[in-house]
């Protein structure tokens, strides 16, 4: 019994914490893209310091943008489930792909906004990738290199053809980074239907509808990379886990 309920209090200890900690972070999110986004239009270089300078608005609560209440629930909430699986299993591999689903959903709320994709998180997080299958808490790094390499130039090979079809890119640079950087947290067996899926999706978001231009309009492909990304680093167990609970629920309701 006393056993149980020291399991109980470290449990508490872990998720409390982290919860908070996602819902902080999604509530931050769409700011930060705001603050990054203005300084972009207002003709700011699209680089670390730039970044950087958005950052720290966050710290300045008179300085800072105003973001949408409903946009900030929803990536808190996001950003709770991406913390179920660490709260289940709180490893450093649950916590790492925790913290890449935070830059992953500011890459995609940025891309939405001002459509690209910085240097300054897209390579970092590649980089981070890689160095945790180095330490062997990731997949094996050999598949890491492998998917990474094979992810950018799959894009890059895509771009080109459309390129040579329609006259122009489909797509920049930063999608082509955004991509190895999944592969080298992913490694390449779940590589290829997710970016299939991604790419599915926006192809029928960009399908002509009345009012849209439909191909000829620009469509940031980012968010769709960063949703299959964050899918295939937490969406398994978070589906379970939400089984598990409409499981428990109905039961007792009945």
């Amino acid at each position: 019994m006393v056993f149980g309920g020291i399991t109980v209090v470290a449990s508490l200890a872990v998720a409390i914490p982290a919860l908070g900690l996602a819902v902080v972070a999604g509530a931050l999110a769409p700011v930060l893209a705001l603050s990054y986004a203005s300084r972009i239009a207002a003709g700011s270089a699209v680089d670390a310091a730039t970044l950087l300078a958005a950052l720290r608005t966050l710290a300045l609560r008179g300085g800072r943008p105003r973001a949408e209440p409903l946009m900030q629930a929803l990536c808190a909430g996001l950003l709770a489930l991406a913390v179920v699986p660490f709260v289940l299993h709180p490893t450093l591999a649950a916590a790492a792909r925790a913290a890449a689903c935070v830059v992953l959903l500011v890459l995609a709320l940025i891309d939405a906004r001002c459509g690209l994709l910085p240097d300054a998180l897209t390579l970092p997080l590649m980089w981070a990738g890689l160095l945790l299958s180095w330490a062997g808490a990731g997949v094996p790094l050999d598949d890491a290199v492998v998917a990474a390499a094979a992810s950018y130039l799959a894009l890059w090979g895509l771009n080109r053809c459309f390129e040579a079809w329609r006259g122009q890119a489909g797509m920049g640079g930063g999608d082509m980074k955004l991509a190895a950087a999944l592969g080298a947290w992913l490694g390449w067996q779940p590589l290829p239907g997710l970016l299939l899926g991604a790419c599915v999706a926006g192809i029928f978001f960009a399908l002509p509808v009345p009012g849209r231009r439909g191909w000829r309009a620009s469509l940031p492909f980012g968010p769709f990379l960063a949703v299959a990304g964050a899918f295939g680093l937490v969406g398994e167990p978070v589906v379970q886990f939400l089984f598990c609970l409409g499981n428990v629920l109905c039961t007792r309701s009945v």
